[in-house]
């Protein structure tokens, strides 16, 4: 009957055992989480850092390439150089075309 009782202590103490060690807050459920979470982190790191040297190429570029600085005013400023002709088209929407 003792070792009955005793036996029964000791799987349950292993059940408990158990479950904490699945379940508990530093367990394996909760390891594994974190090893997720930091292969995300380190996958968004290696972003940041492909953006960061892109990034640094640019302003490479912007101290030291004055064509650079040309292609970027004539593109997002709309700019010209003196003594340049501007022809602008106004083409006709798809459907326009049809009705005329």
């Amino acid at each position: 009957m003792k070792k009955r009782r005793l036996l029964l202590f000791v799987l349950f103490f292993f059940l408990v055992l158990g479950c904490f060690t699945v379940f508990g807050e530093n367990g394996i459920f909760h390891f594994l989480r974190l090893q997720k979470e930091l292969t995300q982190i380190k996958e968004a790191n290696l972003k940041m850092e492909e953006e960061n040297q892109r990034l640094r190429e640019e302003v490479r570029w912007l101290k030291y390439e004055k064509r650079y600085i040309e292609e970027i005013a004539r593109k997002e400023l709309g700019m010209v150089q003196e003594g340049e002709l501007i022809y602008l088209f106004d083409f006709p929407a798809k459907g326009e075309e049809k009705n005329k």
